[in-house]
């Protein structure tokens, strides 16, 4: 790489030729200097080239009145020397970077910064075309006193910002380059903006006097005002509207004032306070600070309601919007206000489905309810309920409760907020119930105690048939009583459990003999004597299964030594061994057994014995009975058939001839 070298310049020889192409170069390098300072200052380049990103800015430029004016007349210093010039430009070359690397924002400039500051858009700019002598012609309606602006140093774009960039006539349509839509620039030509200096409350520089800036037949009042709706909610959502927007703007007047812009001009401005000002006019209208604070929403606005609530009617209309409601008992007590019903048909559901802990906590405290209770003397309509005092499924297996003990178990404080604090065992509760509720435990040890004694107490709760019946009786039913139920029952079951858990024996024998009470099974034809010979009575069935069952009513003891079964039979019962002819033997004169010795002793007769035994019974085994005609007649053919041998073995010859005589005579 060739060096560059000085050493021409000391060489006698060589030093014209140097001193010639460092000339050359010289003008050269100044030559396009030149052309490059006026080809980057004209218009062609601004639009199409430098600022080609910024399209919406070109496009307002040339919808504007100045569009045929240099760009550099206005962006470039007025009268600048070429050092000064020079620097311009170069600031400039640091924008090509942002371009180049589309880290660039639109819009530029989006506070409108550059028309705010004095060094960077001064009025001399302006009057370089615009001097003093040239015609004004502000807007109908409107004075405008530019000397007085002009002694005060307020140069022109701190209103005129927008002359040269009409946005209005061109409206932004670009996509920013995180793909948001383009914004507009603010436009200082609009009342908002005379506001940054002047105010009605007469704390700004300049003053806010309607007077100051319009003609006395000017009409002041905007056409929104007139409109019907305007108050009291136009005007409060527009209102709103501003404040939102000066909040928005609150972030960009922070980055003006960072940038050296003064305050004054950088704050925004709230649209409302142009015309009215906030103390004298809002808070007097309304007598309290608006917009309402957080504060004030959520904690101070009760107290104030109570001592000025007049004002708030006139915003709110709560007869008509149901603001109040809406809230109160609305979103603050999670229930869906509906404005067609009154609140007071409302809220014994509301406080049913969520309770009124946030009633309470909030607004009323628990007099308050009783208060309304007594004076209005409301009956919920959850009270009138068929099963509200009463479980509605007797069954006591259904295991349900009565709505009103549902409902106290659930949520007892909405119970309490008209009968009394003490849940349960409250004043009112117990002098219903008049025992603790639900029953304690040991309630159930001595409750047969208190049913005995307080039967209507307790049958004021367990109002069914047959309540007691339904814990105590296994087998009973809820609408059948338990009398003629529980003969079947202890049949099946037996009775240990009712003497082990509640009755003595004596019980049972007192309520039948009381009752004169003859057991179902009592009634079968066989149950004293057996009708079929192969098959016994059925009481002595009964008796052999289950004897304790027989000595609730005929007393303990074994048939043998029972004074009921031994003054029915009169003999041992059952028969001892012997008591009839020897085992797989008939009956013979000398083989009959203890019967036979007791009925010719006559210790017994033929009437005790027929207590349980037909004379079928005698004859099925002293002759070979057989049929169901009487043995008197069946004999002769037995005898005619099979001979008289076998009755000779209990007869004498004499029985049949005494027999014989006797019949037919």
């Amino acid at each position: 790489m060739a060096r560059i070298s000085l050493a021409g310049f000391k060489d006698p020889v060589r030093r014209p030729r140097f001193i010639i192409w460092t000339g050359v170069i010289v003008l050269l390098l100044a030559a396009f200097v030149a052309v490059a300072l006026g080809a980057t200052s004209t218009r062609l380049f601004c639009a199409q080239v430098c600022h080609k990103v910024q399209d919406d800015t070109i496009a307002s430029y040339e919808a504007s009145s100045h569009s045929e004016v240099s760009c550099m007349a206005c962006h470039e210093p007025v009268n600048a020397n070429t050092v000064v010039f020079l620097l311009a430009k170069m600031k400039a070359v640091g924008e090509l970077y942002t371009t180049v690397t589309n880290k660039y924002e639109l819009p530029l400039n989006a506070g409108s910064a550059l028309s705010l500051n004095a060094d960077e858009m001064n009025s001399r700019q302006c009057i370089q075309c615009h001097s003093a002598n040239r015609e004004i012609t502000p807007s109908a309606g409107i004075i405008i006193d530019h000397k007085a602006h002009a002694d005060k140093d307020i140069q022109c774009t701190v209103c005129h910002n927008r002359v040269a960039h009409n946005e209005e006539a061109a409206p932004p349509k670009l996509l920013n380059v995180n793909g948001t839509p383009n914004k507009a620039h603010p436009n200082f030509m609009k009342m908002d903006a005379c506001f940054r200096c002047h105010d009605v409350d007469g704390k700004k520089q300049a003053p806010g006097a309607c007077a100051t800036c319009h003609p006395s037949d000017f009409n002041l009042v905007p056409d929104t005002h007139a409109a019907t709706a305007w108050f009291p909610k136009g005007h409060a959502d527009a209102a709103m509207e501003a404040l939102k927007k000066a909040s928005e703007e609150a972030t960009e007047a922070k980055k003006l004032e960072e940038e050296g812009i003064a305050r004054n001009l950088a704050e925004p401005v709230n649209h409302c306070t142009t015309c009215h000002s906030a103390e004298k006019f809002c808070t007097a209208c309304h007598g309290m600070e608006m917009p309402h604070s957080e504060e004030f929403k959520t904690k101070t606005h009760p107290d104030v309601a109570k001592k000025s609530f007049d004002k708030c009617v006139v915003c709110h209309e709560p007869d008509k919007t149901q603001f109040c409601n809406d809230c109160h008992h609305g979103k603050k007590v999670n229930w869906e206000y509906n404005k067609a019903v009154p609140w007071q048909r409302q809220h014994a559901a509301a406080v049913d489905k969520n309770g009124f802990d946030s009633c309470l906590g909030a607004c009323h405290e628990q007099k308050f309810c009783l208060d309304c209770h007594t004076k209005l003397k409301p009956f919920p309509s959850s009270h009138k309920a068929a099963s509200w005092l009463h479980r509605a499924n007797p069954d006591p297996a259904a295991k349900d409760l009565a709505i009103h003990a549902k409902t106290a178990l659930g949520n007892v404080k909405g119970c309490e907020l008209c009968h009394g604090t003490g849940g349960a065992n409250a004043k009112f509760c117990k002098a219903c119930h008049k025992y603790e509720m639900p029953h304690q435990a040991e309630f159930k040890s001595f409750h047969a105690k208190t049913g005995r004694a307080d039967r209507a107490q307790c049958a004021f709760c367990h109002r069914f048939p047959e309540t007691c019946s339904n814990c105590h009786h296994v087998g009973s039913s809820v609408s059948k009583p338990w009398v003629s139920l529980h003969g079947g029952a202890v049949m099946k079951n037996g009775g240990d459990a009712c003497l082990a858990k509640c009755h003595k024996a004596e019980f049972c024998s007192a309520c039948h003999t009381k009752r004169r009470v003859v057991p179902a099974s009592h009634k079968a034809k066989d149950w004293t004597r057996r009708v079929k010979l192969n098959a016994p009575a059925k009481h002595s069935a009964a008796f052999k299964s289950a004897p304790a069952t027989c000595g609730y009513c005929h007393g303990s003891g074994d048939a043998s030594s029972n004074r009921f079964c031994i003054g029915c039979h009169k003999l041992p019962m059952p028969h001892p061994d012997g008591f009839g002819p020897s085992a797989n033997t008939s009956p013979t004169a000398d083989n009959g057994g203890q019967h036979k010795a007791d009925l010719n002793a006559k210790k017994t007769t033929k009437a005790v014995c027929a207590n349980c035994h037909a004379t079928a019974f005698c004859n099925g085994c002293h002759h070979s009975y057989t049929g169901t005609k009487p043995w008197l007649n069946q004999h002769p053919s037995v005898v005619k058939s099979s001979g008289s041998e076998a009755c000779s073995k209990c007869h004498k010859e004499t029985f049949c001839s005494y027999c014989h005589v006797r019949l037919i005579h």
